[in-house]
């Protein structure tokens, strides 16, 4: 995470929103695919999730943007793109090989546990490191809503699979 604390909160919410708007897509296409109306409707609520916290940051965009704005462009570019990347969310590729399996809907919610808790380990890791306040505390919320997503999956799989 080499340079994550020198981010501006506002930069921080600007990537917050590249990562709700892959989530989005990565769920929508779970939620097509999905075999069991459990694990559709899982989805489904975690698609229009994404959507919602892409409202929640750009209603709070303006609260970080004096004095932040694309301060460091050609180092935090490359840092936006990396979310357009299967680093986090699993390659389209691999989505549909899972879905492509019999117990779809299971490995479908491990793929969406295991994203949700790598994004909120990521913005934890990165809110320990934040310099400025608002950076940290953009940070914070968003680990904190990474964390509440894997929760609910893991709730949710244990009663899909009846454990």
């Amino acid at each position: 995470m080499t340079g994550l604390e020198e981010y501006s909160g506002f930069e921080v919410i600007r990537a917050a929103m590249e990562v709700e708007k892959q989530g989005h897509r990565f769920y929508s296409t779970m939620s097509a695919k999905a075999k069991s109306p459990l694990a559709k409707e899982i989805f489904t609520w975690l698609a229009q999730d994404e959507v919602g916290h892409l409202k929640t940051l750009e209603d709070l965009a303006p609260k970080y943007e004096d004095g932040a704005f694309w301060e460091n462009e050609e180092v935090f570019l490359p840092y936006l793109r990396r979310f357009s990347a299967s680093e986090i969310f699993p390659s389209p590729a691999r989505l549909e090989e899972v879905l492509k399996r019999d117990n779809s809907d299971l490995e479908a919610l491990d793929l969406a546990i295991e994203a949700e808790e790598r994004f909120a380990e990521y913005f934890h890791k990165a809110a320990a490191q934040a310099r400025t306040e608002d950076g940290k505390e953009a940070f914070s919320w968003l680990a904190a809503e990474e964390d509440r997503h894997a929760q609910v999956l893991k709730e949710r799989k244990a009663k899909i699979s009846g454990k």
